[in-house]
Parts: structure tokens; sequence; C-alpha cells
């Protein structure tokens, strides 16, 4: 059964997703919630900084480079005894390689597989109802 989750994600690179994630994962754990991590992607730096946050291992999960089943599976063992699941997106919400459907690496298509809800963070300094725009948009995509 898939453990509940949650993806951070953001329009772009440099959005905060790994700020957030980090202090979601250290006040999850600080509060004796038995939280596990993922990361979206080859990107195996910020799995180091989520075993910091959390003492656990993370754990890489990847449309493109992986068959379902073992993404599914790997899913399923960093939640095994978890309570939440904090999966960082990598890039744009959407960004990956041109695929099938399902199939492209993007974090998108990982939270769909998944069943994992996506809180999405937006850097919206020099913005203000154009924010809501973009927002709308990825809701929409």
């Amino acid at each position: 059964m898939m453990p509940p989750g949650l993806m951070i994600a953001a329009p772009r690179s440099g959005s905060g997703k790994t700020t957030l994630t980090l202090g979601l994962l250290r006040a999850l754990s600080r509060m004796s919630l038995r939280v596990g991590s993922a990361k979206c992607g080859p990107d195996y730096i910020d799995g180091s900084f989520h075993r910091a946050a959390t003492g656990q291992s993370s754990v890489n999960l990847d449309s493109w480079a992986m068959p379902p089943a073992l993404m599914a599976g790997l899913a399923v063992q960093v939640g095994a005894e978890c309570d939440l699941v904090i999966c960082e997106a990598l890039m744009g919400l959407f960004d990956g390689v041109p695929g099938a459907a399902g199939r492209t690496g993007s974090s998108a298509d990982v939270a769909a597989a998944l069943g994992w809800p996506v809180l999405l963070v937006v850097d919206a300094s020099g913005q203000s109802q154009s924010a809501a725009a973009v927002g709308q948009g990825l809701r929409h995509l």
C-alpha cells in the first residue's frame, strides 16, 4: 500500500523547495512523527541533506529512469513505518524529458503516479496577482 506523501514543488529551480523541504522534515521529526524523504530525479545532494534533517536515508524517484514498479516499490520502502513521506521535486513541476505520459521524469508524473498531493512553493517577489496566475496555470496543466 502506498504511504501517505506530499510533493514539495515549484514553477522553477531556486524557488525555495529545498529550504522548505528541509524545514518540514526537521520540524516533523522533532514533533516525533516518523517521516520519510525522497527526491525526484537523479539528484543525490539533496538526499544527503534530507538524511541530515531526519537521520533516515532518502530515496530518489524518477519516472523516466525507473520502471513504474521500481519507483512505487521505493516509495513504499521509504514510507514503511512512517507517518508521512515528504518528496522534494526537481526543477519546475512539469520539467522532464519528452516521453510517454507518466514517463517524462517530471515531478508532476511522480506525484500523480504515487497519488501524492503537491504543495506549490512560489517565489512571488516582484509580483502580486501574477503569482496567482502562475499557480492556476500549473494547477490546470
